[in-house]
């Protein structure tokens, strides 16, 4: 996971250094449910996003994410929560394919790496996992208003490390639905407003602007 998140950044690096045709600033709350061995426990993660991308002449479009995270994953009757304060990078392309004057398809495909620690004095635990997702939604635009509903696969694979060895999780459940409402203020800038639920439920709103 280490040698993954080596190659994202320099990734990342490499679009931080070319002229950016994009840049979003996402808040987020989410809550899912991860699945350690028989038993299943809610993370709550919430987070602060900055995100830039390149068009390339195809249309196809490649970005990078940074993100600061705030989580906390449920106890159960015999343990408590717990809390963790993390960071993640992801990186994604994006492919719209006009269908005509005012509706597109638009498919999206990411890998992220994210990892945290406990936000304790002593005897930290540490999480890490790498996420694979797939979208694809049909968007519908009406004068400044967009309208795009969508389906998405996500696929996790995470540890936690502590003074009690190491447990693994997965996603409870993969599939999600939802709805994305983007208001353009400018011709090239709008505020983008997420909602979602399914195995991840909850929603965003981004700050966005594209040439």
């Amino acid at each position: 996971m280490r040698f993954s998140l080596f190659i994202l950044l320099l990734c990342w690096l490499g679009l931080a250094r070319a002229e950016s045709t994009g840049v979003a600033l996402e808040i987020a709350d989410y809550d899912s449910d991860w699945k350690f061995g028989d038993v299943t426990q809610v993370a709550k993660i919430n987070s602060l996003s900055l995100q830039i991308e390149e068009r390339a002449e195809s249309g196809l479009t490649m970005g990078a994410n940074l993100a600061y995270l705030s989580m906390r994953i449920g106890g159960d009757e015999t343990t408590s929560s717990t809390k963790f304060d993390g960071e993640s990078i992801q990186i994604y392309m994006r492919q719209n394919f006009p269908l005509g004057e005012s509706f597109s398809l638009e498919g999206l495909l990411s890998y992220g790496y994210n990892t945290g620690r406990e936000n304790v004095e002593d005897e930290r635990a540490d999480i890490e996992w790498s996420q694979v997702s797939a979208e694809i939604g049909l968007s519908f635009r009406l004068d400044s208003l967009r309208i795009t509903p969508f389906t998405s696969y996500t696929d996790i694979d995470g540890d936690i490390s502590g003074v009690s060895g190491i447990g693994t999780y997965e996603l409870d459940d993969p599939y999600s639905h939802g709805v994305r409402f983007d208001i353009f203020v400018e011709s090239t800038a709008f505020i983008a407003i997420r909602l979602q639920t399914g195995g991840q439920t909850g929603g965003s709103i981004s700050f966005v602007r594209r040439y």
